[in-house]
C-alpha cells in the first residue's frame, strides 16, 4: 500500500510538472511566431503610415487650399524618415532603412503639394514655410555629417537619439492643432487615416523593438506614438459628432438671419418716396 501511495504521489507530481511545461511549450512556439509575424508586417505598416496622408493631399488639391491643416506632419515625416534611413544603414538593418526611404520620397511630395496651396506669409503651420525648410535642411545636413565623420558606435547613439525625438514629433504632430480642435469643437484638422495607421504601425514596431531588436531607439518612440495615436483617435471621436451637430444648428440660424435682413431691406425700399 505504501508503494502504491508513493507511485500515486509520483504520478500526480509528474502531471503537475507537465502542465507548466505544456504552457511553456505553447509560449515558446507562439512568441517566436508572433515576433516573426510582426517583424514581416512592420515595414509594410510603416509604408502604409507614410501613404496615409494621400487622401488628405488629394483633398487639398481639389479644394485648392490647405485650410487649417498643419505642415508639421509632412515636414517632420521627411526629417524623421531621413534620420531613420541613416540609422538603419549604420545598423545594417534593412527593415528600418528601406521603408523609411519610401517615407522620404512621399514626405517630400506631400510637402511640395502642401506649399502649392499654402499662404507663403502664414505662420500657423506651425511656423512659416521658410522656417520648416531651414530646420529640416539643417537636420538632414547634420545627420549626414555625423554619419560620415563620427565613429560608427558614437554616430549610432547620436543619430538613434535624434531619431527617437523626431519620431515622437512625427507621431504627435497632429496634436499641434489640439487647441484649435478643443476651441472650435471640430476635429477636421486631425486626419483619421494618418491616426489609424499611426496606431497600427506603432503597435507592430513596439512588439518588434522589444521582442526582436531589443532596441530602445525603436520601441520607446513607438510606444509614445501609440499613446499619441490613441489620444488623437479619442479627440476625433469626441468632436466629430459635435462639429456635425454645430453645422446643423448654424445653418438654420444663418438662413433665418439672412431672411430677416432681406425683409428689412424690402420694407425700407417700399417706404422710400
Amino acid at each position: 500500500q505504501q508503494q502504491q501511495q508513493q507511485q500515486t504521489k509520483a504520478t500526480m507530481g509528474n502531471s503537475e510538472l507537465e502542465e507548466p511545461s505544456f504552457l511553456l511549450t505553447v509560449i515558446e512556439v507562439l512568441f517566436p511566431a508572433m515576433i516573426a509575424f510582426c517583424g514581416r508586417l512592420a515595414p509594410f505598416f510603416a509604408i502604409g503610415l507614410f501613404m496615409a496622408p494621400i487622401p488628405t493631399i488629394f483633398q487639398v488639391t481639389r479644394d485648392k487650399t490647405v485650410g487649417a491643416l498643419p505642415l508639421l506632419p509632412y515636414s517632420s515625416m521627411v526629417a524623421n524618415a531621413f534620420v531613420w534611413v541613416v540609422y538603419g544603414l549604420l545598423r545594417n538593418e534593412s527593415k528600418v532603412w528601406y521603408p523609411n526611404s519610401i517615407g522620404v520620397v512621399l514626405g517630400a511630395w506631400y510637402w511640395r503639394e502642401f506649399e502649392k496651396f499654402a499662404n507663403p506669409s502664414a505662420c500657423n503651420y506651425p511656423g512659416t514655410l521658410t522656417q520648416h525648410r531651414k530646420v529640416v535642411g539643417g537636420i538632414m545636413c547634420a545627420t549626414s555629417v555625423v554619419a560620415l565623420l563620427v565613429g560608427k558606435p558614437l554616430s549610432i547613439n547620436l543619430i538613434g537619439s535624434a531619431a527617437v525625438i523626431f519620431c515622437m514629433i512625427l507621431f504627435g504632430s497632429p496634436l499641434s492643432k489640439i487647441k484649435t480642435v478643443v476651441t472650435t469643437k471640430s476635429a477636421k484638422s486631425i486626419p483619421i487615416s494618418f491616426t489609424l495607421m499611426t496606431i497600427m504601425n506603432c503597435f507592430m514596431w513596439s512588439v518588434v523593438g522589444v521582442l526582436d531588436f531589443n532596441d530602445f531607439n525603436v520601441y520607446f518612440p513607438n510606444l509614445v506614438g501609440l499613446a499619441f495615436g490613441l489620444i488623437q483617435l479619442f479627440l476625433k471621436a469626441l468632436y466629430c459628432n459635435m462639429s456635425s451637430t454645430n453645422k446643423k444648428g448654424i445653418l438654420p440660424q444663418t438662413i433665418a438671419s439672412s431672411t430677416t435682413k432681406t425683409t428689412i431691406i424690402k420694407q425700407k425700399v417700399s417706404e422710400a418716396p
